[in-house]
């Protein structure tokens, strides 16, 4: 079965947006302001923006602590994200949802027809992150196959080059996680829409969402993040979880990796928001939103800084975050050719693990100290958070 001949762009920031932005440029859907293909950004503004999200599930059976983030508007919901994306743009989502034999013929029959097929997979079945056995079926994700080579699938997953899975690794990542299992998503395009509506209606969305009191799906989820990092009688407080340190040294990977790495295009996809914020700017001679736009900025640089700072303590802190950086630079670059050079950086941070598993990878006065770190880190980047959502809205309410 070939591959889809269109299917001409890779890669990109965030797994929702990334996966849209590429299959509706394969089927040769173009922005109505430009001619050209939509960009990501206008896909992630359009569709609603940002969010904010922050769990802490502790898995006893696994002896496992993972945690969860969200940075788009919507994230514990991406049905209901895309589905306003498309609605606001004529799109027709097309939704499949059953057993593994129907999801495997669902997705040639859609490679068959030119069909770029979007599918939901649990991330540890994807080897080339080379995640730890206590994540299998934890983390879900979004990835695009575009062809089928004989027993092969090629997967666009935010890289600039595909990555190959056998098919029988694809239907064991599509079936791993009961809620979304073998669901896959395709599109077809309607006639253009005013995308001026669309913008506005996105931005509106963001504002609405951001605006929430929610402590966990909405901003006021960092200042209480920010509470739960020196709060010592809290069952969800750090000094409690961590007590001792163990399990410390993954959960400030997965804070580093998170914010930084994976799905975000850095900064909590602060900076990719502010892309679309000056795309917008444009679109809708409204100046003000350039100014939201250099907040964003701003706050992109002081996520990043926040999640440098956690591992940051010691050296080998420090050098796990290169291993981390290093790998998904290779990965991004690369592809699926990066497996020889990632395999290596993997078998080190696994070794971190092990290391740290029952311990800690710092000091107890240290602990203490980037712990309260970090909850100011928090309360500013709340603060930064609440300024920039005002200035936003006195951007739209003009």
């Amino acid at each position: 079965m070939p591959t889809i001949a269109s299917y001409t762009r890779l890669g990109g920031a965030h797994a929702e947006t990334a996966t849209v932005t590429n299959a509706l440029n394969a089927l040769g859907v173009r922005a109505p302001h430009t001619g050209e293909p939509y960009s990501e950004a206008m896909i992630l503004g359009i569709a609603g923006g940002l969010g904010a999200g922050y769990i802490l599930w502790e898995f006893k059976e696994h002896n496992a602590k993972v945690l969860v983030f969200g940075f788009q508007n919507k994230w514990n919901y991406p049905e209901k994200f895309l589905d306003a994306l498309f609605g606001r743009i004529n799109v027709k989502p097309a939704y499949f949802q059953g057993g593994a034999k129907g999801g495997a013929k669902a997705l040639e029959k859609a490679i068959s027809e030119g069909k770029p097929g979007i599918i939901w997979v649990d991330r540890y079945h994807l080897p080339y992150y080379g995640l730890p056995s206590s994540m299998n079926g934890s983390i879900g994700q979004l990835v695009t196959v575009f062809g089928i080579d004989g027993n092969d699938a090629l997967v666009d997953d935010m890289a600039n080059k595909p990555f190959r899975l056998p098919l029988e690794r694809i239907a064991a990542a599509r079936g791993r996680i009961k809620s979304y299992k073998n669901r896959m998503l395709t599109l077809e395009p309607g006639k253009k829409q005013k995308i001026e509506k669309a913008v506005i209606e996105g931005i509106q969305d963001c504002v609405a969402h951001l605006s929430s009191d929610s402590e966990s799906f909405s901003l006021p989820v960092y200042r209480k993040w920010a509470k739960l990092m020196t709060d010592p009688h809290n069952d969800k407080g750090w000094p409690q979880v961590f007590a001792g340190g163990k399990g410390l040294f993954p959960a400030l990977c997965s804070v580093y990796e998170n914010i930084e790495l994976y799905s975000t295009g850095g900064g909590g996809m602060r900076g990719l928001y502010a892309d679309f914020l000056d795309e917008a700017a444009v679109l809708l001679g409204n100046l003000r939103l350039s100014e939201s736009a250099v907040m964003y900025r701003e706050l992109a640089a002081k996520w990043t800084a926040f999640a440098n700072d956690a591992l940051s303590v010691n050296s080998a802190m420090q050098e796990a975050r290169g291993l981390l950086q290093r790998k998904y630079a290779l990965l991004k670059e690369k592809g699926g050719v990066a497996y020889v050079d990632t395999a290596p950086i993997n078998e080190r941070l696994e070794l971190f693990r092990k290391t740290y598993k029952e311990r800690s990878p710092m000091e107890a006065n240290e602990q203490a100290a980037l712990f309260a770190h970090m909850h100011e880190g928090l309360l500013k980047l709340y603060n930064g958070e609440i300024a920039a959502l005002e200035a936003l809205k006195r951007a739209v309410a003009q």
